[in-house]
């Protein structure tokens, strides 16, 4: 009986050392599953930090690549930058040269331009005079061109009037003239030229005869030449009004 209870013990210490040991198996198998799955996550980690040193090294490659670009590119823009500078610099030049060259040429058109607006001016005021006639006071400059070329034309527009207004006076001298050839001759046709009911038709001027032809080329030698012109000048000077004479 106490053999068996002892067998009894036995067994049952026996079962429980065995179910511990399978506990421990347990155990054992567990770590090493759980050492497995570190191992793993231990060459995952490793396998990730491989990975984030090569991708580290690639952007490192990249930052290298980029500032090497840049410094090109400045290097370039630095360069460009000069030469835009030197062209920039050579068209200024060459625009300050222009418009000096314009602003003598400019010049040097208005001194030519007033040279040549006082001598038309003058002329005028001196073929005016010649002929008894008399033209405003002007006097040119360069700052106001334009109305020194206004009033040549005005000047000049009323010269024909001027030179109709002279033939009159020179077709009275010259009649004058020949009344005088003809007294000095002892013509008595005087008086009846002289009378109010005579007159001539512009048919009668149509055909001149020889005679009269003649009579006239000798006034022509004889008076107009010797004197006749100057004293057409001078009498129709004489008309001019002093106030005229003055602003001449």
């Amino acid at each position: 009986m106490q053999q068996d209870l002892e067998d009894e013990k036995n067994e049952a210490t026996i079962k429980d050392l065995e179910s511990k040991v399978k506990d421990h198996e347990a155990v054992l198998e567990k770590k090493d599953f759980v050492i497995q799955d570190l191992e793993n996550k231990v060459k995952d980690h490793e396998a990730a930090l491989e990975k984030k040193d090569f991708v580290i090294h690639s952007m490192e490659g990249s930052l290298l690549e980029a500032q090497a670009e840049i410094d090109r590119l400045n290097s370039e823009l630095l360069k460009k930058s000069e030469e835009e500078k030197k062209n920039l610099e050579t068209n200024l030049k060459t625009e300050i040269e222009k418009s000096s060259n314009l602003q003598k040429s400019l010049k040097e058109l208005q001194d030519k331009c007033l040279d040549f607006g006082n001598r038309c001016v003058q002329r005028l005021k001196d073929v005016f005079h010649s002929i008894g006639a008399s033209s405003d006071k002007f006097t040119p400059s360069v700052e106001n061109l334009p109305s020194t070329f206004e009033y040549i034309e005005g000047e000049v527009d009323a010269l024909d009037e001027v030179i109709a207004g002279h033939a009159d006076f020179c077709a009275l001298l010259a009649s004058r003239g020949t009344a005088t050839a003809f007294l000095k001759s002892g013509c008595t046709h005087r008086k009846i030229v002289n009378r109010p009911n005579f007159s001539l038709s512009p048919a009668d001027l149509i055909d001149i005869p020889s005679l009269a032809r003649s009579i006239g080329n000798r006034f022509m030698t004889q008076i107009w030449i010797n004197g006749g012109r100057k004293m057409a000048g001078d009498e129709a000077r004489s008309h001019l009004k002093p106030d005229d004479e003055a602003k001449e």
